[in-house]
């Protein structure tokens, strides 16, 4: 599928009741894009995350990159594609949940996500945090320390497998949107994991494997389920498109950001030290 007809066909003959209702109202909204101002950088300069910013990460060098430019990012369900998500006909997407520097972000999701028990027994209680890049051992080594919790488990952060990082090249480009403006405030109402969705209305994006898990996370997300997560039903426009982040990789190929900088000219490129390489 790659025009808005076909777009309203799937989600008429796939969804229903408010479901088909959001969908289509969000389709009206993607194809009937508004002006955004974006924040401008030169190079050198240190990029600045606001609250609310949304980031997606693509794979592969530039194969997906023309695609995402030309058609904004879409659910695999409306663009045939073989990979199948649990959160159904949506975007999944970065979500910063506080103003901060994105040399801090990728330093904070490059480490790791740690998961450890006060007491034990059936009254001990789960707490989930991001241990920042380098920090696993110090971070350990004081809650050894602590009388009151039992145990600690972890597993590497979502954002590892999705975003450039300093401890993987699986990624090497993503996108930084800028969602300031009323346009894209209305948009990210649209999101899967809002709770302020009846249960009803997001139940047909849920695979049925997954709904049980996600239903119960939806209420009290925490670092590990992610709480920074978004899965915006159908997808966002490219207009939103405010710079691209590199990995090494990419970072280092000047014909690849020359490419990048040739697609996007009002964008800036910023690398995994959350400095602009190239300005806009």
């Amino acid at each position: 599928m790659n025009n808005k007809e076909n777009y309203i066909e799937y989600v008429k003959n796939n969804y229903e009741n408010e479901a088909q209702k959001l969908l289509l109202k969000h389709i009206e909204l993607f194809f009937n894009p508004s002006e955004i101002t974006k924040n401008k950088y030169n190079v050198g300069d240190s990029v600045f995350l606001k609250k609310g910013t949304h980031m997606h990460g693509i794979p592969g060098m530039l194969e997906s990159f023309d695609w995402v430019i030309s058609n904004g990012f879409i659910g695999n369900d409306f663009t045939n594609h073989s990979v199948a998500n649990k959160i159904k006909s949506s975007i999944g997407m970065w979500d910063i949940q506080e103003d901060m520097y994105l040399k801090d972000y990728i330093n904070k999701y490059s480490g790791f996500t740690i998961v450890y028990t006060i007491g034990r027994g059936p009254g001990s209680k789960e707490v989930s945090e991001l241990i920042p890049y380098h920090k696993f051992d110090e971070y350990t080594e004081k809650i050894n320390d602590d009388e009151n919790i039992w145990m600690y488990w972890g597993d590497q952060t979502k954002e590892v497998r999705f975003l450039p990082s300093l401890v993987a090249n699986k990624r090497q480009i993503a996108f930084i949107l800028n969602m300031e403006s009323d346009y894209a405030k209305e948009l990210v109402k649209n999101d899967v994991w809002n709770p302020n969705l009846s249960e009803e209305t997001v139940k047909p994006f849920i695979d049925y494997r997954y709904l049980e898990k996600f239903l119960k996370e939806r209420q009290s997300r925490n670092a590990m389920t992610t709480d920074r997560e978004t899965a915006i039903m159908f997808g966002l426009p490219p207009c939103l498109i405010e710079g691209v982040f590199v990995g090494r990789k990419i970072e280092q190929d000047k014909e690849a950001l020359d490419y990048i900088k040739s697609k996007l000219p009002d964008c800036y490129i910023c690398n995994l030290d959350g400095k602009v390489i190239v300005g806009n």
